[in-house]
C-alpha cells in the first residue's frame, strides 16, 4: 500500500543564528538519535543558507554517508584526507565518505564584506560497513542539468557511488516534465519554482514523502531534489 505525505515549508524545523538559517526535513540541530527520525535512509536533509565567510569550522564524523548540494554561492570545503581546499558552486555536488573518521569544514567562501550567502541542501545516510577508509569526491553536474530531465547525481552506477546501498540521488532544474523512479520511500524537495506531483502542489521549500509509489510525474519550473531508497534504517 502507497502513503503520501506533504510537509510544508512552513511545518520544517528552523535553527537560525546570526551565521545559518538551517530549515531541516528531520530535527538535525542536537538531535543524538537521527535514525529515530530517518524516512527511509534519510536521516539529515538541511538547506541551509550561510552568511559571508561564516560556516562550518573543523569538525569530526564518521560512519555516515554526506551529500552536499550547492544551490547558490560558492562552498569552500577543507577535510583531513585532501590536501589543500575545494570550491563548488552551484549544480555542483560533493560527497564524503565518512568511513572510521574524517575531520572537515565547510564555509562560504566569499568573504565578510561581501554579500554573496551560500544555499546548500545536506543529505546524511548510514553507511552499510562501518569503520572503512574515508573518502571524498565532488563534481559539477551543470552540463547534465542543461539537458533537461531528471539526472542522477548520487547512487549505483552514478559519477558519485555511495557507501549506502538503495539509495539514489536525483536532480532537475527547470523541470517542464520528468518521471520519478518508482522506490519504497521516495523523498522529493522543491528547491525554488512550483511543482505538480502526485497530485499534489508544491512550491519552494515543501517536501513530498511517499513510500511504496510506482513511478510519478513532476510537472513544472522549479529545481528539485529527490532521494529514492528501497528500504530503511
Amino acid at each position: 500500500m502507497s502513503t503520501i505525505y506533504v510537509v510544508r515549508s512552513g511545518e520544517r524545523d528552523i535553527w537560525r543564528d546570526p551565521a545559518l538559517i538551517s530549515r531541516q526535513s528531520f530535527p538535525a540541530t542536537g538531535n543524538f538519535d537521527l535514525a529515530a527520525n530517518a524516512f527511509g535512509l534519510l536521516m539529515v536533509h538541511n538547506d541551509d543558507v550561510v552568511a559571508p565567510g561564516e560556516g562550518f569550522d573543523m569538525h569530526q564524523h564518521d560512519n555516515v554517508e554526506i551529500l552536499t548540494w550547492v544551490v547558490e554561492g560558492r562552498l569552500r570545503h577543507r577535510d583531513s584526507g585532501v590536501a589543500g581546499a575545494t570550491e563548488l558552486g552551484a549544480g555542483s555536488a560533493q560527497h564524503i565518505s565518512a568511513g572510521s573518521g574524517v575531520r572537515h569544514s565547510e564555509v562560504n567562501a566569499a568573504g565578510y564584506t561581501s554579500r554573496e550567502r551560500v544555499r546548500v541542501v545536506q543529505s546524511w545516510l548510514p553507511a552499510d560497513v562501518r569503520d572503512t577508509v574515508p573518502r571524498h569526491a565532488s563534481r559539477d553536474f551543470n552540463a547534465e542539468l542543461a539537458g533537461g530531465g531528471l539526472v542522477q547525481i548520487a547512487g549505483p552506477g552514478s559519477p558519485l557511488p555511495l557507501g549506502t546501498t538503495g539509495a539514489a540521488l536525483y536532480a532537475a532544474r527547470s523541470t517542464g516534465k520528468v518521471t520519478v523512479p518508482a522506490g519504497a520511500f521516495v523523498h522529493l524537495y522543491v528547491i525554488d519554482g512550483q511543482v505538480g506531483a502526485a497530485g499534489h502542489h508544491l512550491g519552494e521549500g515543501d517536501v513530498l514523502r511517499a513510500t511504496g509509489i510506482e513511478s510519478f510525474t513532476v510537472n513544472g519550473e522549479a529545481e528539485i531534489l529527490v532521494w529514492v531508497m528501497d528500504r530503511g534504517i
